[in-house]
């Protein structure tokens, strides 16, 4: 019996909003701004982010907030 590839990831499935967290690329994808602005925020503490291994994760409410959506 062969399995059938997964062909869904979490981050698909649950929309952007609803995340608790996105990674930096994520960030730059989903509001247009540049790496070095999202590292600058998270140095001026206007993000919380948390690294986990070396893995550097946006706390997403926080950035939603950064950009004004609703």
């Amino acid at each position: 019996m062969q399995r059938e590839p997964e062909t869904s990831k979490a981050y698909e499935i649950i929309p952007f909003v609803q995340r608790p967290s996105c990674t930096v690329r994520e960030a730059c994808a989903a509001t247009g701004l540049s790496r070095t602005t999202i590292y600058e925020a998270i140095a001026a503490r206007a993000l919380v982010s948390k690294t986990v291994g070396r893995r550097r994760l946006i706390n997403v409410p926080s950035l939603l907030s950064l950009v004004g959506a609703k």
